[in-house]
């Protein structure tokens, strides 16, 4: 009689009925996978407020200026107005139209750049945050919870009607091994009347913590326990790259995704926009953190 199912032939490759995997139980996840794609054109947008937030705040606090404009044809026509030399003046701008036009024109947008950053911070500031809320409304992560669930069921139904064999199965086992040694619980007595050391037949090892099966059972191989023990604490790494490439070839995939959640109403705080490069602090020859010590040493 075979009390065990689970020996090596019947645990290598448990056959499920046809179409029964979790393969063919993905469906339709075109709400969730749309969700994400949205989700991840925002994050996109995000990261790329994030940035000009940065560049924005380096022009405001000073740490970024903007190139020097040329000058040098402003100066020159300066002096021969400063002259009132006509003639002069006239035949340089003559001859200097556009390269004097192009002059003033990047100086005034030299100016107007560094005029305009603080502008620029809370324009930028505010769209990240409607952004944010964006994502926040955008989200509906019961949505996703119910398609999770609804793939996963078919696999955990599958899982109780195998642990079902299994138990009646394991039942078995022990109750033939329990009926078995009472019948065979043989008692030995010195004639002298003490105790003497019975036989002990081993039929049925001890589980060990986190194992499925006892490592020693009888007419089963060591081996083949120990891989079965091993496989119930290890994922199907195949099995698992399989779903989750079926998954993410769908779009069913919010890995690396982040949601950001707006600001309250009476927030007065500032939108986290970390430079990643930012100036170095210098200490002041004469500060307190700078002081030197003078030590005497006799």
């Amino acid at each position: 009689m075979n009390v065990n199912p689970f020996s090596k032939k019947s645990a290598a490759a448990p056959k499920s009925s046809k179409g029964a995997s979790p393969l063919n139980e993905i469906g339709d996840v075109s709400a969730v996978t749309e969700m994400f794609k949205r989700l991840r054109q925002q994050n996109a947008q995000y990261d790329q407020a994030i940035a000009a937030l940065v560049a924005a705040n380096r022009v405001k606090n000073g740490w970024d200026k903007p190139a020097e404009p040329e000058m040098s044809l402003t100066i020159q026509r300066e002096v021969l107005v400063g002259l009132g030399d006509t003639e002069a003046l006239a035949k340089f701008d003559q001859e200097h139209q556009q390269a004097l036009a192009q002059e003033q024109e990047a100086r005034a947008k030299a100016a107007q750049h560094v005029l305009e950053a603080p502008a620029r911070v809370k324009a930028l500031e505010q769209y990240i945050n409607e952004l944010a809320a964006q994502m926040v409304a955008g989200l509906d992560e019961s949505l996703i919870d119910d398609e999770i669930r609804r793939i996963f069921r078919p696999s955990a139904q599958r899982m109780l009607e195998a642990a079902k064999t299994f138990v009646q199965a394991w039942c078995e086992m022990q109750s033939v091994e329990s009926v078995l040694l009472r019948r065979v619980g043989l008692f030995h007595y010195g004639v002298t009347g003490d105790h003497r050391t019975r036989y002990e037949h081993d039929l049925i090892g001890r589980r060990r913590d986190g194992e499925l099966l006892p490592t020693l059972i009888e007419g089963l191989a060591f081996e083949d326990l120990r891989d079965l023990n091993d496989q119930f604490t290890h994922h199907d790494s195949e099995f698992a790259t399989a779903l989750d490439n079926a998954l993410r070839s769908v779009g069913f995939d919010a890995w690396g995704l982040k949601v950001y959640h707006p600001k309250g109403k009476n927030d007065e705080r500032r939108i986290y926009a970390p430079d990643p490069n930012p100036p170095k602090k210098h200490l002041d020859s004469y500060s307190e953190m700078a002081a030197v010590v003078r030590v005497d040493v006799a």
